[in-house]
């Protein structure tokens, strides 16, 4: 494996461990400030530290902002929307179905998968029938988690699944055209897209009426901003990028389904009543689409 293919992959897998921690800090930091109250303050903290890493590797802060007109526009929605809508998402959902929720943005591995057979030439499965045995096997997977009783009985409110769902096919397709478009790694496009979050998550929530029933701030509200806006946000997509730029994109996408594992985990701790006996099976059932979706692509093309 070559310097540059290495560089991509360590930094991919530092952004999925990184990852593992959104959805506890999405729940916990909605919960504390409103959903769009909290997007805007760790997109601004994101900013922050991808300009931080830029002045750090010597480079002007201005080609944060260079980037062609179509990198604006498949940012914005694969970026800042699809930001807003898994923190809505997240925020609104009940306590109980939360877990569930983060689940759903948790397929984006599978449809990062099926994006790059349409729009990379080549990328066409060996093994086709176990393709689609992985995707089956994921959307068992967040079905699971709710536990077999309550499979035919659908959550209260079906508008948190449905957002998340629509937020992680956002992110599979700007994650693939990326990689497409063979765009510089130095050309950090989510660093400058944070600017373009919070004035969205800014007026979304000031149209909710957020800004004015804001809690009052507390340094746990702090800390969570702190948190997710360096951590998940700010080094996690700075090193995503870089790992879809340079490393092996469908061992990054196979390695990303584990992140449903640690993150089930972790919201299990934070949130008890998402925590049924399911949670875990159903995490790991979509870890085994990983293994399937990895043996259908050839892990010689990996």
């Amino acid at each position: 494996m070559d310097k540059d293919r290495q560089t991509g992959l360590i930094a991919g897998i530092a952004a999925i461990g990184l990852w593992c921690f959104t959805g506890v800090c999405f729940a916990a930091g909605s919960r504390a400030l409103g959903p769009m109250v909290y997007a805007a303050g760790i997109c601004v903290v994101g900013f922050a530290t991808g300009a931080a890493l830029q002045a750090v590797r010597g480079m002007p802060i201005a080609d944060l902002f260079r980037m062609p007109g179509r990198v604006w526009i498949a940012g914005f929605f694969g970026i800042s929307v699809y930001t807003v809508l898994l923190i809505l998402a997240v925020g609104i959902a009940e306590d109980a179905d939360v877990a569930q929720v983060a689940l759903v943005n948790y397929l984006w591995p599978l449809f990062i998968l099926a994006a790059s057979r349409v729009l990379i030439r080549g990328d066409q499965p060996s093994r086709p029938v176990v393709a689609i045995i992985a995707g089956l096997l994921g959307f068992m997977g967040v079905a699971l988690a709710r536990g077999p009783e309550a499979l035919l009985r659908p959550p209260s409110d079906l508008i948190p699944h449905a957002i998340a769902f629509g937020a992680a096919w956002l992110w599979a397709l700007y994650s693939v055209l990326l990689r497409k478009w063979r765009i510089p790694p130095n050309r950090n496009g989510s660093t400058a897209q944070w600017i373009v979050c919070a004035i969205l998550a800014g007026g979304i929530g000031w149209m909710r009426g957020e800004w004015s029933a804001m809690p009052a701030l507390t340094w746990e509200a702090v800390l969570w901003v702190a948190a997710c806006g360096i951590g998940p946000v700010g080094l996690a997509y700075h090193w995503w990028e870089i790992g879809v730029k340079l490393g092996p994109h469908r061992t990054l996408a196979a390695l990303s389904f584990f992140i449903p594992i640690g993150s089930a985990l972790l919201m299990g701790l934070f949130f008890r009543e998402s925590l049924g006996p399911f949670l875990l099976p159903g995490a790991a059932l979509i870890a085994l689409a990983s293994f399937a979706a990895h043996r259908a692509e050839g892990a010689d093309r990996a």
